[in-house]
């Protein structure tokens, strides 16, 4: 069957890519009123940097973040033996939310954050102050398959999943040519509903963008200024001004 897609630009332009599939294999369903969003506050590091991310929360929830190192192993970074306690409000959440950091370490390479927010708690205990990020499995496939063991049937409509990804670049950023964490910018219009995560402001940087995906009823940070797959994205251009994607697909479509 042949395939359409086409992008409806409102104010700007960009470009489309396929859309990825989830990191660890789960596979995204609506939960009625429940939805996550994680994006980081960069899109790369060098090595050695301290890293933060966002979570997004329309309501209260159980919350894991697994990190899904270039090389494919996974690690559950929250909760950890600093902030043990999963359950989050709704609203925007900044990590580290306690006394301990995010450092970037080797490999190089596309590095991914997956959260999973559940209505309630999963059989998955935090690391050790020891061993405070813990791998979930000593190879990749036995990292994503202990991810999906702890996972409810997606029938029951019991968690909302959503995951970003980031690039670990080789030597050292030079102070002054770090770039400073991007302030916060003012909620997008939201001419059509609907509207993205958004509580007073948020955090994103020129070239990001907030894209809804129908089948799923979820948004999620994306780099680049385009709709990943079929639905709509609200992207901030360089010029500090939000502009409205629409991405159309017709027939057999991804």
């Amino acid at each position: 069957m042949r395939r359409a897609l086409v992008a409806l630009v409102l104010a700007g332009a960009g470009l489309a890519w396929a859309q990825e599939p989830s990191p660890l294999g789960l596979v995204p369903q609506p939960v009625p009123g429940l939805t996550v969003a994680i994006w980081t506050e960069k899109p790369h590091y060098y090595l050695g940097e301290t890293a933060r991310f966002f979570v997004y929360l329309s309501q209260p929830a159980y919350l894991y973040v697994f990190d899904i190192e270039p090389t494919g192993l996974v690690r559950l970074i929250f909760p950890n033996p600093y902030s043990p306690n999963p359950w989050k409000p709704a609203g925007t959440h900044v990590f580290p939310d306690g006394d301990y950091v995010f450092r970037v370490a080797p490999p190089a390479g596309r590095e991914s954050l997956q959260a999973l927010a559940c209505r309630q708690p999963l059989p998955l205990a935090p690391g050790t102050e020891a061993d405070p990020f813990p791998l979930l499995g000593p190879d990749p496939q036995a990292g994503r398959a202990r991810v999906l063991g702890l996972v409810p049937d997606p029938s029951c409509g019991c968690c909302a999943t959503a995951w970003t990804s980031f690039q670990i670049l080789l030597g050292h950023a030079v102070a002054p040519c770090c770039p400073a964490p991007c302030p916060p910018v003012p909620c997008p219009p939201c001419w059509v509903g609907p509207c993205p995560p958004c509580l007073g402001a948020v955090v994103l940087c020129p070239g990001m963008c907030w894209h809804y995906n129908p089948a799923t009823g979820s948004w999620q940070v994306v780099i680049g200024e385009g709709c990943p797959g079929p639905g709509w994205c609200w992207c901030l251009g360089p010029d500090g001004q939000w502009r409205l994607q629409l991405r159309l697909c017709f027939g057999d479509c991804p």
